[in-house]
């Protein structure tokens, strides 16, 4: 029974966290004095062709299942989108490096059919941004479960002390 309120505890902590930080994303968008419109495109550099009858796909995968996923899935997407601070303690070879804001602002247009991986420190931001991504109607959209300290503890090869 222990085990059962643990889980259900930490399942509506996830969900409190995230809550929390999509408000703040809410309110901390519209205030900026930002006046920078860049839109970064990125286009994979292999393309899958997908039929228009395929369902979306949105998903938490484990930081296994993003490594297999890497090595065998064409024209894959790794996108960071901790800040630039985070990442130069550590990061996943290969990632992008796109801050969670520019990627629920639309300023991160990825192909519409490039598989992507989000990634953040726990798994949380990367939810949000990938349910952001899904909204828009990205095809193929996986969120590492437990972010770069799930890959971290699974021992996978991270870059530290990244400038």
């Amino acid at each position: 029974m222990l085990q059962k309120f643990t889980r259900h505890t930490h399942i509506w902590g996830r969900i409190f966290f995230i809550i929390i930080v999509g408000v703040f994303l809410f309110f901390s968008s519209g205030c900026s004095e930002e006046t920078d419109t860049k839109v970064v495109t990125v286009e994979p550099v292999l393309t899958k062709v997908q039929s228009q009858t395929e369902q979306n796909i949105f998903q938490s995968i484990t930081a296994v299942e993003a490594q297999a996923m890497m090595k065998n899935k064409e024209g894959l997407l790794l996108v960071d989108v901790r800040t630039p601070q985070e990442i130069k303690q550590m990061k996943i070879a290969g990632s992008l490096s796109i801050p969670v804001g520019d990627v629920i602002r639309g300023k991160f247009v990825p192909a519409q059919d490039s598989p992507i991986i989000l990634v953040c420190a726990v798994g949380g931001r990367s939810y949000i941004a990938g349910r952001a991504l899904a909204s828009r109607g990205y095809r193929e959209i996986y969120n590492l479960d437990g972010g770069i300290e799930a890959w971290r503890r699974a021992g996978l090869p991270l870059e530290v002390g990244w400038k």
